[in-house]
């Protein structure tokens, strides 16, 4: 039984429990002809994957799984594309990406297993499947009623048979568990920590009534150059994640180039400055009428006249924090880019970007430590030690009891056979004290009590007990006939 469990783990225990097998819905028509919507796949993980698998791997962009083949490996990245598909694949994982390659394929398997998935459809399975078990252990009596012409006798276990299937059963359970966890390593990488770093320009100046919609010009709108030449531009940046004793430093410069010459010039804002937490905030003025002036100076010397130039305003910010007492550095810098040319300023297009005064960058940094390994169990995350400890120890415990059993029942042996005899077959064995053997028909004597139960077990019937002489008498009859052991060394009636 052991054995066959333990294959059974190996071929197929799922992944999210330590297993090496995910099983996968099929939910489309990319592999027509060869898979249907609603076959049921198992995919097995691999140490290597080759032009030709076809495997599960999570897209990352989609946020969904994707079973496709791999038609190509380009710089340690697989290209997949769908055998009904006439273009590849956008995503391109890694190796640490791919849930597995095919193994098996279950047609409509998979359809059986979104149906048991609604609540009410399992409800009504399990019901269904309850009342077969009901109906066949019914049935199975009244054939042996109809075949016998005989009531068959209620059989129950009695306290060593309950005891000992129990501890078995806790014995096996706890093997499972500590062979499941010992097969897990103790402990892992630390996990990346994600951080997202913002930041957000805004800017305004004061403006005659009745040219805008607010009596000021807000962030977004034009600035003509005949209206204000002074605009103040203000800055917020912001870093996100399980970061801790964050530090940084931040300055703004504006630089103004020409795209077709490649000229430019860049002049401070602001300069460089400290702080410390998750957030800063900082303001400066910017005198358009001087980036105005510098250009047309330039045209002047150089004789080159272009219709635009652009004015960039650069925050560059360089942080500093700690991640699980480890240190980390990293910068960031936001771009508000306006063209302009002899009348006015405006936003550009920040090569498509719904928002031209946001910008934001993640980071993942990568531990150098390691933590505590742990495992889905049971739908928990358990540390792998402690399911070490746990699968041990209930195992040495279980073992102990079983131990303890068997040295009772073998005390118990030694001191009197009919207690062992009791312990065996207590739950079909009858106590009388009076039976008129002279009646019973024809008799027979079976060579052991052990012979006598198994033919009252398989004839479904008790077994009776009657004192005489200092000894026991069992019997049981089947067909006319009375099979019975005398424990009195053996002897016949």
């Amino acid at each position: 039984m052991l054995a066959g469990l333990t294959v059974v783990w190996i071929l197929f225990a799922p992944s999210k429990i330590g297993g090496q097998t995910s099983y996968v819905i099929i939910n489309g028509n990319s592999m027509e002809p060869g898979f249907h919507r609603g076959d049921l796949v198992l995919v097995k993980t691999a140490t290597e994957y080759r032009e030709g698998d076809i495997v599960a791997y999570k897209d990352a962009k989609m946020g969904a799984y994707v079973f496709h083949r791999i038609i190509g490996v380009k710089q340690e990245r697989f290209i997949l594309q769908g055998d009904n598909n006439s273009w590849k694949d956008d995503y391109q994982p890694t190796h640490n990406e791919i849930v597995g390659k095919l193994w098996l394929r279950l047609p409509k398997m998979g359809a059986t297993v979104e149906w048991l998935r609604a609540p009410l459809n399992l409800a009504l399975a399990t019901a269904g499947f309850g009342g077969v078990l009901m109906t066949s252990s019914n049935l199975q009596p009244n054939s042996l009623r109809n075949r016998k012409n005989k009531t068959p006798a209620r059989v129950s276990l009695g306290w060593f048979e309950t005891t000992l299937y129990l501890l078995g059963f806790a014995a096996l359970a706890f093997l499972v568990l500590t062979v499941f966890s010992f097969r897990q390593p103790a402990t892992r990488a630390a996990e990346d920590v994600k951080y997202e770093q913002t930041g957000v320009f805004y800017y305004s100046a004061a403006s005659p009534a009745g040219i805008y919609d607010a009596e000021v010009l807000r962030s977004g709108d034009p600035i003509f150059l005949k209206l204000t030449c002074g605009i103040n531009v203000g800055y917020s940046y912001n870093i996100s994640g399980p970061l801790e004793r964050i530090s940084g430093s931040q300055k703004l410069e504006a630089r103004i180039s020409d795209e077709q010459s490649g000229w430019q010039r860049t002049l401070p804002l602001k300069e460089e400055t400290a702080f410390n937490g998750s957030s800063y905030s900082v303001v400066a003025p910017v005198d358009l009428c001087q980036a105005q002036e510098l250009v047309s100076a330039v045209e002047a010397e150089t004789g080159f006249r272009p219709n635009t130039y652009t004015l960039t305003i650069i925050s560059q910010t360089a942080v500093a924090a700690k991640v699980n007492d480890q240190d980390l550095y990293d910068s960031f810098t936001s771009n508000l880019v306006f063209h302009f040319d002899k009348v006015h300023f405006y936003l550009a297009d920040k090569n498509g970007e719904t928002n031209p005064l946001q910008s934001s960058q993640s980071g993942r940094f990568t531990s150098s430590k390691t933590q505590i390994n742990t495992v889905k169990f049971l739908g928990l995350d358990a540390n792998v030690p402690g399911l070490r400890a746990v699968g041990l120890g209930g195992l040495t415990l279980s073992l102990l009891c079983l131990l303890s059993l068997g040295a009772y029942v073998f005390t118990a042996a030694q001191r009197d056979p009919q207690t062992l005899l009791q312990i065996k077959y207590g739950s079909i064995v009858m106590d009388v004290y009076d039976y008129d053997l002279g009646g019973a028909g024809m008799l027979v004597q079976t060579a052991s009590v052990d012979d006598l139960a198994k033919l009252a077990e398989r004839q479904n019937t008790m077994i009776l007990r009657l004192p005489r002489n200092g000894s026991f008498i069992y019997f049981a009859r089947s067909d006319g006939v009375t099979y019975y052991y005398n424990s009195g060394e053996g002897k016949p009636l």
